[in-house]
């Protein structure tokens, strides 16, 4: 099971490795292992390491549930790490991801509409029950840098949801990235 701090209120990019290259405060970290993915975020460089941004509701406050991306690369992928609070996981719920010249969706059962784009998903509930409480799903990505363009890259991350209380709420998170 995944865990996620909340307290990541702006895009922070964390490098405490003596040999790292420096970062500006927009690049993309370089993971320091390999990054398996199967949505766990058991690498240490996901907490250590990776640029965070957490999703902002319209009235510029922290999206209720909470949902927060994180970012890392190799030499050839972005990783992206998608955490989404969610107390009624349904099959329709996704992320919107737009990267580069690139826009993608990714859903709550592990699939997304780009065949070039690894997936994995650790789900802390059920799909599609909505008799019961879940917990959170977390999505691992790796898209491939081939396929972005140059940077820096412009990113920006979309999601919905709608609780229990059938009141639908959206946040979004947006920003240029480098990939030093």
């Amino acid at each position: 099971m995944a865990r996620w701090s909340s307290s990541a209120l702006v895009v922070v990019a964390a490098c405490g490795h003596r040999d790292a290259p420096r970062l500006g405060p927009n690049d993309v970290p370089v993971a320091t292992t390999a990054i398996a993915v199967d949505g766990e975020l058991t690498e240490p460089d996901w907490n250590a390491r990776a640029m965070r941004g957490v999703l902002l509701g319209p009235d510029g406050d922290q999206m209720r549930p909470y949902s927060e991306l994180r970012l890392l690369r190799d030499a050839h992928a972005l990783y992206v790490a998608l955490y989404a609070a969610d107390e009624d996981i349904r099959s329709t719920d996704a992320w919107q991801l737009a990267v580069g010249p690139r826009t993608l969706r990714i859903f709550a059962n592990g699939t997304s509409d780009a065949p070039d784009v690894a997936v994995g998903v650790d789900r802390d509930g059920t799909i599609d029950r909505p008799s019961d409480y879940d917990e959170e799903w977390v999505i691992e990505a790796a898209i491939p840098l081939a396929t972005l363009g140059a940077p820096p890259l412009a990113i920006a991350a979309k999601r919905c949801d709608t609780p229990k209380d059938g009141h639908e709420r959206c946040g979004q998170w947006s920003g240029k990235v480098g990939l030093p």
